[in-house]
């Protein structure tokens, strides 16, 4: 399951990767000003629009759009690269984003006003309220637990799930009592999408109004904010500015939703469902940093406010690029601390960020705001953005990133030590070097001097290469993890040894006297208790089709041998390009048990280690377009255990994978596997399970079967 002078300077104003200037208006609640005027340097402000146009350049992302505001004027609004890629519409001032968890500190702010208008207390249980908590295990869950992110609730439980099917917030919220509690209330801090939706749903029954409507009359009405909305119904006047959204990692950027397409959720979702703009969503940062005091109406109390930037009772481990600082979370709002004169820590910044790519801090004693939102999910470029901000805001100089040394002094294979069958790679990924984590991920490596890189998703750690006393590299540190460098020894098997005695055990080969075969089985989701169906049909020499459906969500893929194409239940059929369509090409039987020679040009035997009570060979595969994979071959039998790889899943983009296979059988002298686990890094996914139940030999195949045009 699986981007002479008059001449340039026209050309600087038509180009989609130029920074745009948003001319000021007599409405705009941030009027524009100069950073001298306000205190800032001009030099520090010039480097961070520097930075995201390099982001942009380097294909870090497709768009973005930065608002810098300090003592309530605007000293920098600028946009870059592409709001439509396809369609070259340059990204625009006042674009309209999908702020995605940025929601959160709508709805804790909403159950904070509930409160304040006591009609609503934190202790109270969520079972007053909704008859799906009176359970057995839930009854204990109070609304201070789902404001701070401690009820035990999971992260979310709509993967799979068709909203369009479910009954409204409702209906979201009581699935979270179907389901075990991940600790008991109160006692750990575990970030939830579920909480925050049960937060929604309790908005609706206390107030006794829907939760957009509340939401409407309660933040965005008063606030002023009339370019956010909670639902992006297909005819709201929004969509006209609104982003194409993308998902995947440097260079690899692929569209998965589009503002002419139906809406992404058919209802509010409280953890994820609002639109908005920098400056809009500006105007409601304002109102905290101001500590609540209303332009025009009272809408929380004081305390309630400081309620909200207070520390939850449970620390939050999160990365961050602000110097010296620490996360946490308060009700719904994320803080960044750090230590005052006494020792005690205090709120620096606060914030929230959104999954898209979306990002807002507010600096209470700098009187100053910052907002920096791409569409471009999953990239972490808002840490080095922190970075920046560290040095812009609070005086913190950081490191400037010099000019990387060779890349081949550091390049190879580390390990912690030799019982350990985890290794780690240091590779070029691009134009980058990263750090790979077999089944993990891949962390890109930014280089700060002497030997020191910065892990880029966490700029606060960093990466040092150990020498010898000759000024080898012999392996690396993180703080106080180290690895291990080596090298292949040479008593390992030659690689076309290792292939043919993959190939003698599997067998694929049969498949050509054989006619084409189907595997039909069952998948399972454990985490998220879905289960479903799914068919592999592969027909020699390379062609391949999956279909799967579970909860209602139907997925196909196909590789004809020429071109990858694929389908969702969510989006059309499309024909793959480049690296998402290498990886699907790699992920079939009829390569992994078939001729590696032609489909990995550089495999390579890495290491042999112990496992589960056998010799196991790790192969590292490459030559590819795709990252390379790790192999696991029991050394005696030459049959493939297991594999480490990296798989592009829709709007998550590119994440980590490790496959065991097992349970093999003998199909007319071929060795499959009938039982396959895949574990994702990914807390929302967990461990995907698929087993055969039938197979079909000599299947017949009609025209366009492998083009999905049945």
């Amino acid at each position: 399951m699986r981007s002479f002078i008059c001449t340039l300077g026209l050309l600087l104003v038509l180009s989609p990767f130029s920074p745009a200037q948003e001319p000021a208006t007599p409405d705009s609640p941030f009027p524009a000003s100069s950073a001298l005027a306000e205190g800032v340097s001009p030099d520090v402000l010039a480097v961070l629009g520097d930075l995201v146009q390099g982001f942009v350049d380097d294909k870090e992302i497709v768009g973005a759009e930065l608002l810098v505001i300090k003592n309530g004027h605007s000293i920098l609004h600028e946009a870059y690269g592409w709001r439509d890629r396809e369609g070259q519409v340059p990204m625009e001032t006042g674009s309209v984003f999908c702020v995605r968890s940025m929601t959160k500190p709508l709805i804790g702010a909403s159950i904070l006003m509930l409160v304040d208008d006591r009609k609503l207390k934190l202790d109270d249980q969520v079972a007053e309220y909704l008859p799906s908590f009176d359970v057995e295990g839930f009854r204990g869950v109070t609304v201070e637990h789902l404001l701070t992110h401690t009820s035990g609730l999971p992260m979310s439980l709509l993967l799979g799930k068709n909203l369009r099917e479910l009954d409204g917030i409702q209906a979201v919220a009581d699935l979270g009592a179907g389901h075990e509690l991940d600790f008991e209330p109160g006692s750990a801090f575990s970030y939830s999408d579920q909480g925050t939706d049960t937060l929604t749903a309790l908005i609706e029954v206390v107030s006794g109004m829907g939760a957009v409507e509340f939401v409407n009359s309660r933040i965005l009405g008063p606030l002023g904010m009339q370019d956010s909305a909670c639902v992006m119904t297909e005819d709201h006047p929004l969509r006209a500015r609104g982003c194409v959204k993308y998902a995947g990692s440097r260079g690899q950027w692929s569209r998965f939703w589009g503002p002419n397409e139906p809406p992404l959720f058919p209802f509010f979702l409280g953890s994820q469902g609002l639109y908005s703009t920098l400056q809009d969503y500006g105007r409601f940062m304002d109102f905290w940093l101001r500590k609540g005091r209303p332009v025009k109406e009272r809408l929380l109390g004081s305390r309630f406010v400081r309620k909200a930037l207070t520390p939850g009772p449970h620390p939050m481990k999160g990365p961050t690029g602000l110097p010296e600082l620490h996360t946490a979370y308060g009700r719904l709002m994320q803080l960044w601390m750090g230590s005052d004169e006494g020792g005690d820590d205090k709120v620096v910044a606060f914030g929230h960020t959104g999954s898209d790519g979306t990002h807002a801090w507010a600096f209470p004693e700098q009187k100053a705001m910052v907002f920096y939102f791409t569409q471009s999910r999953g990239n972490t470029t808002g840490l080095r953005v922190e970075e920046v901000l560290g040095e812009l805001l609070l005086g913190v100089p950081f490191d400037a990133n010099e000019a990387a040394p060779p890349f081949e002094q550091y390049l190879g294979y580390y390990m912690e030590d030799d019982e350990n069958d985890l290794y780690r790679a240091i590779i070029r990924d691009g134009e980058d070097m990263a750090l790979e984590i077999m089944g993990k991920g891949v962390v890109p490596l930014t280089y700060v001097g002497e030997d020191r890189w910065k892990l880029r998703p966490n700029p606060s750690e960093s990466l040092t290469f150990d020498r010898s006393e000759a000024g080898i590299v012999t392996g690396f540190h993180v703080g106080d993890h180290k690895e291990f460098r080596f090298e292949p020894s040479s008593d390992l098997p030659d690689i076309d040894e290792v292939a043919a005695r993959v190939a003698k055990f599997h067998r694929i080969d049969l498949l050509e006297s054989l006619g084409a075969l189907r595997l039909s089985g069952a998948v399972t989701i454990e985490k998220q208790k879905i289960t479903g169906e799914i068919s592999t049909l592969l027909a020699w020499p390379h062609s391949i089709r999956m279909d799967s459906e579970a909860a209602g969500q139907v997925e196909r893929y196909a590789f004809d041998g020429e071109a990858v194409r694929t389908f969702t239940s969510v989006t059309p059929l499309t024909v793959l390009e480049g690296e998402r369509a290498e990886m699907l090409r790699l992920d079939s039987p009829l390569v992994r048990y078939g001729d590696w020679r032609h489909w990995y040009p550089d495999a390579q035997v890495i290491q042999k280690i112990e496992g589960g009570g056998k010799k196991v060979l790790l192969v590292r595969t490459g030559g590819t377009s795709a990252p390379a994979r790790t192999l696991y071959i029991d050394l005696e039998k030459g049959g493939i255990l297991a594999e480490d790889s990296l798989v592009h899943l829709g709007a998550l983009g590119r994440i980590g994978q490790h496959v065991e296979f097992g349970d093999h059988r003998e199909v007319s002298g071929m060795m499959l596997p009938f039982r396959t686990e895949v574990e994702f890094p990914n807390p929302m996914i967990g461990t995907i399970i698929t087993t055969v139940t039938s197979v079909e030999l000599d299947a017949e195949l009609h025209e366009g079967v492998f083009e999905l045009e049945d």
